[in-house]
């Protein structure tokens, strides 16, 4: 049987490679050295590990190989029986059998291993001593993962897999020979190769930082070579004998690079051959250095951006499932169409977007699409219209949700500004529709007065708007009454570099994004009116508002601006929304290293960020959203920080089998947990000692430190005495619940009795109790 689900499909080629490699050189050791506890508890982990990976999956064959692979082990472990040849033929042809069949759930090949003969072999050697019995995690009438399980997960995430093995040969080759038969010799592939490697994140993450600031190096010398041009040009003049330029040169110099030349001041000759021969040469070894420089930083950010990107698909291939059965449990018919999977985009990226379009979408379907009923009578069509598009802009990336509903009703977002006290009538009597829909992202707007099962729980848009916005992007929506509303997301494809227009305003630097910057233009104080007292011009035959960016940024004007003869104005573009902002100087266009603000600042108005430039003076990164906020006078609103406006609960899940830990994090992130991830017991440690968490999660048997260790230590420090801890596990005996009990856990939930409705009223109860 092969696992249809792409994604878990290829984490189990990881993971099961990895468990069988690491059982067969335990075995290597426990063969050689029958004494040694260590390689025989590593064992029963690591084919503890791969058995509830097996299970999950719905691999009946391979678990149950794994589970008398356990027998065996747990018999010697027990002392009723020993580590003899004939034992370790037998295991190593259980190994063997595994892996082959491993490669059938991956590549759909058929294995063909008798394995009942290889299964009878194996409960020859185990006797009389089997491990307790345990219900399958996920039988067709107790499915613990419910509608998300592996067979018909819908979750499926579009990753390109890649020919797991180029030919037969390739192929795992070691004989099943009959349980009576010696066992074969393996073959050994003589064109093995590591077609992958895992890399950690937090590497990658080092590496993109470190290439980001090899490219501020290299602005650096590019500032040097300006000098030496600076240089270059005194020289030129001292050759024609002006003597106050020797001054100057001594003053530019280091004093250790002109003490040589005061020998040569009284010689023509020999000055222009020694000087001009030491500019030439620093010039010309300064450019090849730069030159060098720039092409190995860019082929080395190139390299490790291109490791961070994946499709958008990603993401997208995540929600038709979602759509499908939230439409049914609605009462609409809805076709969700997905375009532009392909776009690229950083993998961190595609982390962080997740639950906002997650939100929107569940806000479009619950919202604004009708039932078939409401849309027959209005003269639609019965099923309803949903598009999820991704886009290439330039160095960014558009993300567009867009269906086909009742759209957004005006009189309505008007009276609930009124309301909430968004605003007065006043300034909506001031505002376009354009302004008014976006009233939709302040804090705490919304037009329903019941909190919903679907879209409600006190999260509104304003914390989709902070996502974004905390991903150095911007939203807008549009929409006409009737006919559906469309979200723009608009995203850097990176989040360590970003394109900036250097402007100089007051004599101090700023970088506004390039890909909200429309065109650059000169314009004269003639060509400068009014309306409605806002400074505005002629611009493509419509008025565009202006207004000095130091105006924006609060800062002082300074008093020779009403004389200049022209200004230079940069129009931007946010949405369909364009506007002016006058500068002192357009200075350069830059890739700089953005710097997020510190943690310790809230949100500031205007600001996105900062970076270094090339001579080392910091630079202010603009946001535009923010300017446009500004200049439409008082429509500004802060929105709040996601950790105090979200309501997710924080749960820290403690599980050393990746496939069972992406599984379960899909669960959890479904059912609104904001889940950190552990990957064994000490580490998980760690994180309740450095993050605060609402309750943990967490596997029994791990490496390093089990879940009971682990929920002991925690239990030491009276500052947890009131942190759910909730263990999982497949060890169901009336000592092993005890034993849980003992270490300080508030549940113990055996994998073969319970289902995911449990597991998530255990969780909410636990967390209401002790809150």
């Amino acid at each position: 049987m092969m696992i249809e689900d792409e994604e878990l499909r290829l984490l189990f080629k990881t993971s099961s490679s990895e468990h069988l490699q690491k059982l067969e050189s335990e075995l290597m050791i426990l063969e050689k050295n029958p004494q040694d506890t260590k390689a025989l508890e590593e064992f029963l982990r690591e084919a503890h590990t791969l058995k509830g990976d097996s299970r999950m999956l719905g691999l009946d064959e391979i678990e149950m190989l794994v589970h008398q692979l356990e027998d065996c082990v747990e018999g010697i472990k027990a002392g009723h029986s020993e580590v003899t040849p004939e034992l370790c033929d037998r295991l190593y042809q259980g190994i063997d059998a595994i892996n082959r069949l491993s490669y059938e759930a991956i590549t759909g090949e058929l294995a063909n291993i008798d394995t009942a003969g290889v299964l009878s072999a194996l409960m020859d050697f185990s006797g009389n001593f089997p491990a307790e019995s345990e219900a399958s995690l996920f039988d067709d009438d107790d499915d613990f993962f419910g509608s998300q399980s592996s067979q018909s997960n819908s979750e499926q995430f579009a990753t390109d897999l890649t020919d797991l093995f180029e030919d037969e040969s390739s192929v795992p080759t070691r004989a099943i020979p009959e349980p009576t038969q010696p066992v074969a010799t393996p073959v050994i592939n003589q064109d093995y190769q590591i077609d992958t490697i895992r890399v950690e994140p937090q590497k990658l993450d080092t590496l993109m930082t470190q290439a980001s600031e090899l490219g501020v190096t290299r602005l650096r010398i590019s500032q040097q070579m300006t000098e030496i041009e600076q240089i270059s040009a005194l020289w030129s003049e001292w050759v024609k004998q002006d003597t106050s330029i020797v001054t100057e040169i001594e003053q530019t110099l280091n004093p250790e690079l002109f003490q040589p030349l005061k020998q040569f001041l009284n010689n023509t000759e020999q000055r222009v051959n020694y000087l001009g021969g030491l500019i030439n040469n620093l010039r010309t070894r300064a450019n090849e250095d730069g030159a060098s420089l720039e092409i190995i930083s860019d082929r080395l950010e190139s390299g490790i951006n291109g490791l961070r990107q994946l499709p958008l698909a990603t993401v997208f291939n995540i929600y038709p499932r979602m759509v499908r059965d939230l439409s049914r449990q609605l009462g609409k018919e809805i076709e969700l169409i997905i375009e532009g999977g392909d776009t690229k985009a950083d993998k961190r990226i595609l982390e962080e977007i997740k639950d906002p379009l997650l939100h929107l979408i569940r806000n479009a379907i619950d919202h604004g699409i009708e039932t078939p009923a409401e849309r027959i009578a209005q003269g639609k069509a019965k099923t309803a219209t949903l598009t999820l598009r991704g886009y290439q802009m330039g160095s960014s990336i558009g993300i567009d949700i867009s269906d086909d509903g009742r759209g957004l009703d005006i009189k309505s977002i008007c009276n609930t500004a009124i309301r909430r006290k968004v605003c007065t009538e006043a300034e909506l009597a001031t505002m376009s529709e354009s302004e008014i829909q976006s009233l939709i992202f302040a804090s705490g707007f919304s037009t329903r007065t019941e909190i919903t099962e679907l879209s409600g729980r006190g999260v509104g848009l304003d914390v989709v708007r902070a996502n974004v916005e905390r991903l150095k992007g911007a939203i807008q929506v549009t929409s006409v009454a009737g006919n559906g509303c469309k979200f723009q997301v608009r995203l850097n494809t990176s989040l360590a570099t970003t394109k900036v227009l250097i402007v100089e305003i007051s004599q101090t630097r700023y970088a506004l994004p390039l890909e909200f910057i429309q065109t650059m233009i000169t314009i004269s104080p003639q060509d400068i009116y009014e309306i409605e007292g806002n400074p505005t011009i002629t611009f493509e035959e419509q008025p565009l508002s202006i207004k000095r960016l130091d105006s924006l940024l609060q800062l002082s004007t300074p008093a020779d601006f009403r004389r200049r003869n022209y200004f230079s104005c940069i129009v931007l573009q946010v949405g369909k929304d364009l506007f002016g902002v006058i500068v002192d100087d357009l200075v350069d266009q830059q890739d700089v290293v953005l710097k997020p603000q510190s943690k310790l600042l809230k949100r500031i108005p205007n600001i996105t960020g900062a970076t270094i430039l090339g001579n080392g003076s910091v630079c202010m990164i603009l946001n535009p959203v923010d300017l446009l906020h500004s200049l439409r006078k008082g429509s500004w609103h802060v929105a709040p920080s996601v950790a105090s406006s979200n309501n997710k609960n924080r749960l820290l899940l403690v599980e050393d089998s990746i496939i069972i830990r992406t599984q379960m994090q899909r669960l959890l992130k479904g059912a609104n947990y904001e889940v950190t991830i552990a990957e064994n017991g000490l580490l998980g440690l760690q994180q309740v000692q450095t993050q605060e968490f609402e309750i943990v999660l967490s596997d029994v048997e791990m490496p390093q430190m089990s879940g009971l260790e682990m929920t002991a230590q925690i239990r030491q420090n009276s500052k947890y005495d009131r942190l759910p801890i909730v263990l999982i596990t497949t060890l169901a005996s009336p000592e092993d619940k005890q034993r849980g009990l003992e270490a300080g856990a508030n549940a113990y939930l055996t994998k073969g009795d319970f289902n995911q409705q449990l597991l998530l009223e255990t969780l909410a109860q636990l967390i209401h109790t002790h809150h």
